[in-house]
């Protein structure tokens, strides 16, 4: 087994997840999750083969080797390890592959972060899991089984267990997406109520699941201590991202009848405060008058829909163990985190989209893609700053970060972003930023770009966010070294971490 102990590397690494990455789930015969029906009514492109990353993982963790990365975020799929229901026995060739995932990355030298829950469930659980009671409890139940058997077999084959968790990916974003946007697959339910009660179940399964893995290692000393965060999509809207750790570190700190509300809004203000004396720039006028908007109508809402009840079962269950840290370390995820820059006025680029009409070019076109986020590495360091100095005990871990490109369709013009920006500027911009922060002594533990290679993007596969582009009309899937304009932008990201540690 790897050797434990010792001063703690950082963390260069790339991201993925199963259903984005993977490929097989939602066909005949495959493992369904919360998007299958939404794949089978053709409201999605279908997720198909995606990357095959499912049995591919050893070229592309090679890929990783070679850039001389350190680290690699994969997840283990609920899904896939449990179709058959609640109290069906986990699927034992699909534990092996995720053992075999493992052991490949510790031989290349690639310390595992592993994402236990990436937006996605079995089927099985119903359309809004996360508005279930019994969600947290189940989902904490099976991870400690999934993760003892896992971590059996592969000290086995004397392979240390990964140490590196995170039990939610951005839960912030799944409400959101889910309830207040209709982007994800949802029931009835809708709106800002049903994203709050989303918030408190999913906060809930993470302090669930948190401390039945520390008990697991716990009983195995010879695994280590384990690290256990989840990770937020990086926004300026305070009350559907920063808010989520503050109201539980709130819990720990407040006392009786101390009021949780009165804790979240010093901190809102603290924020905001901190936030507007950083004069970040927008798209524009629209984009900036728009944002604030936005944030007044929320900060209203959350006024409206928030209060002490909101958190009824999540309160009392961190006040148990008030002396136990709500987190293990700090992650969040950074793209574009202004809200406003999610709306724009239409570009006459959107016509070289496709066949589209006049009206749905002026519909479709406020909204802001993948490739219309701004990048601003001067964000990055707002966030790692706020954290750092409202959590200095706990080290900060920057859990994705990447730039979409639009995938250029051979009867279609290929358009550039509007920015103009190809990957390897966006890289050295911000892994600069992040050797900055570093060399200023701020906790940064881990970065990982997303991704690799380009994936299934939620529905489609319009944008480009890989490394490694991936010709998804080739038999073979084949990874594409190099960008649309000749970038080679895997070679900057090696180039830019080489003699890092």
């Amino acid at each position: 087994m790897n050797s434990k102990g010792g001063k703690q590397k950082f963390l260069w690494g790339v991201s993925c997840s199963p259903y984005q990455h993977e490929g097989g789930y939602n066909g005949e015969g495959q493992p369904r999750n919360n998007w299958y029906d939404w794949e089978v009514a053709g409201k999605v492109e279908k997720s198909g083969r995606s990357v095959d990353f499912w049995n591919r993982y050893e070229e592309d963790f090679d890929r990783a080797e070679m850039m001389g990365l350190s680290a690699y975020r994969l997840g283990i799929e609920w899904a896939r390890l449990q179709p058959g229901g609640a109290h069906t026995e986990i699927q034992e060739p699909v534990l092996d592959r995720y053992v075999d995932m493992i052991q490949a990355l510790r031989a290349r030298n690639l310390e595992p972060l592993v994402t236990l829950s990436h937006f996605t469930t079995p089927r099985w659980l119903g359309s809004d899991p996360w508005l279930k009671e019994e969600t947290p409890q189940l989902f904490s139940t099976f991870m400690r089984q999934v993760l003892e058997a896992l971590n059996r077999k592969l000290v086995d084959r004397g392979v240390a267990p990964p140490k590196w968790f995170i039990t939610l990916n951005e839960p912030n974003m799944l409400a959101a997406c889910t309830y207040n946007v209709g982007a994800f697959p949802a029931g009835g339910r809708s709106w800002w109520a049903a994203a709050l009660v989303a918030l408190q179940t999913m906060l809930e399964a993470h302090v669930r699941v948190k401390r039945e893995v520390h008990a697991l290692y716990a009983q195995y000393p010879d695994w280590g201590i384990p690290m256990l965060s989840f990770n937020t999509f990086a926004s300026d809207l305070y009350w559907m991202d920063k808010m989520l750790v503050d109201v539980l570190e709130a819990s720990r700190q407040t006392h009786g009848n101390e009021s949780i509300f009165s804790y979240l809004q010093d901190r809102y203000r603290d924020f905001t405060r901190a936030y507007r004396a950083m004069d970040f720039p927008h798209h524009g006028i629209f984009s900036e008058m728009v944002g604030e908007l936005i944030k007044q109508i929320q900060h209203a809402l959350s006024r409206r829909f928030l209060h002490e009840s909101t958190f009824s079962r999540l309160v009392p269950l961190v006040r148990e163990r008030r002396d136990e840290p709500v987190v293990d370390y700090i992650s969040f995820d950074y793209y574009d985190p202004f809200v406003g820059n999610a709306v724009r006025l239409p570009s006459l680029a959107d016509l070289q989209l496709g066949r589209v009409g006049l009206r749905e070019w002026l519909t479709k076109g406020l909204a802001t893609k993948w490739w219309d986020w701004k990048a601003l590495p001067r964000g990055l360091r707002f966030f790692v700053e706020r954290y750092a100095a409202e959590y200095p005990d706990l080290p900060i871990l920057i859990a994705e970060n990447g730039m979409a490109e639009r995938r250029c369709k051979a009867d279609e013009a290929c358009t550039m972003r509007g920015d103009q920006q190809i990957r390897s500027f966006f890289l050295r911009q911000h892994v600069q930023e992040v050797k900055k922060l570093r060399a200023e002594g701020f906790p940064l533990i881990g970065y990982f770009h997303w991704s690799l290679t380009d994936n299934y993007e939620w529905g489609t596969y319009a944008p480009r966010f890989g490394l490694f582009g991936v010709d998804f009309d080739s038999a073979e899937l084949e990874r594409i070294p190099r960008d649309n304009g000749g970038d080679v932008p895997w070679q900057t990201y090696a180039e830019l971490v080489a003699g890092e540690s």
